[in-house]
């Protein structure tokens, strides 16, 4: 007998499996790459220990640069600065010098320029110890002398430094800082001098400082381009790279300086408009916070740079400010 057919089983249709859309996890503000680097004016409020450690305690918060505090007087020896150059090296954090505060290159009397020689060429030899780039200082104050002799004072005296650092093979640079009252050396116009006049120099650009000089001039964008086209007109990329830049709010009185204030204390300068200037322009630089709290205003700033970067309107960050 012939076998029936057995009848073919009917496969049941398969069940359409969605699949599911992985949301892109948010990228953590560290992990956006940034031509930007953040960091104090020395080490974070709260810090506890050596100097070593500062620069492990920073990349753990998320920052990358540090200005060594020298002000009152160099007390690093080699033997140190070659384990802190080690450690910042190891955690990508890169280091500038603040020199001491007991600096007068435009001085009426010759043993206060040569003072301040000894310290700032002491200064760039602990800067190269270091690793650090650049040794940011005031260059002097006007006292009886003319602004304008006061300066070409200054310059002769930084340029007996220059060659002396020069000599023992210094790499540093020399750093002239925009300075906040009005009786020092120190406007734009007489920075940007010092800097084409001193080989192996750069400007440091201290926007609370310029602030506070000029009454409160900082206010919208246009006042940092005017700042900017200077710069790059003057003294073209010798200002960019990196730019050095140091950044608080300030109070300020008619005799310029009085003291740093923080973000959201209602002072200016605005941080904002400096930001998008630095992005759009795709400018390398070295953001060094001098409010009364270093490091959290160091990530404030950064936070608005990412924000910015993420697509954030300048209206939707003014609660920073």
């Amino acid at each position: 007998m012939p076998r029936k057919a057995t009848p073919k089983k009917r496969r049941k249709p398969r069940k359409k499996v969605e699949k599911k859309r992985v949301k892109p996890k948010p990228r953590k503000i560290e992990e956006i790459p940034l031509k930007i680097s953040f960091g104090p004016a020395g080490k974070p409020i709260g810090f506890r220990g050596d100097t070593s450690k500062v620069p492990e305690a920073l990349r753990e918060m998320g920052l990358n640069a540090l200005e060594i505090q020298q002000v009152r007087q160099i007390n690093i020896k080699k033997e140190q600065a070659l384990i802190i150059r080690e450690e910042a090296e190891k955690n990508n954090v890169i280091l500038s010098m603040h020199g001491p505060y007991a600096i007068n290159f435009s001085a009426e009397k010759q043993e206060v320029i040569e003072a301040s020689q000894a310290r700032l060429l002491k200064a760039l030899e602990l800067a190269d110890w270091l690793g650090a780039y650049v040794v940011v200082f005031h260059p002097g104050y006007y006292g009886r002398r003319e602004p304008r002799q006061a300066l070409e004072v200054a310059i002769e005296s930084l340029s007996i430094v220059a060659e002396e650092a020069k000599k023992k093979g210094i790499k540093a640079k020399i750093g002239p800082e925009i300075t906040g009252k009005k009786s020092q050396l120190g406007d734009l116009d007489e920075i940007i001098e010092i800097v084409k006049a001193i080989p192996n120099s750069m400007p440091v650009i201290d926007f609370a400082h310029l602030h506070a000089r000029c009454n409160g001039c900082l206010e919208e964008r246009k006042d940092y381009e005017k700042i900017f086209e200077k710069l790059e007109s003057e003294l073209g990329s010798n200002a960019f790279n990196p730019m050095h830049i140091h950044f608080s709010k300030i109070e300020y009185s008619e005799k310029g300086e009085r003291r740093h204030h923080i973000f959201g204390d209602g002072f200016g300068p605005k941080f904002i408009p400096l930001a998008q200037i630095l992005i759009e322009q795709d400018i390398r630089a070295v953001i060094i916070s001098e409010s009364p709290i270093l490091e959290q205003d160091a990530l404030k700033m950064k936070r608005i740079i990412i924000e910015l970067l993420k697509g954030k309107k300048p209206e939707e960050l003014e609660h920073y400010e």
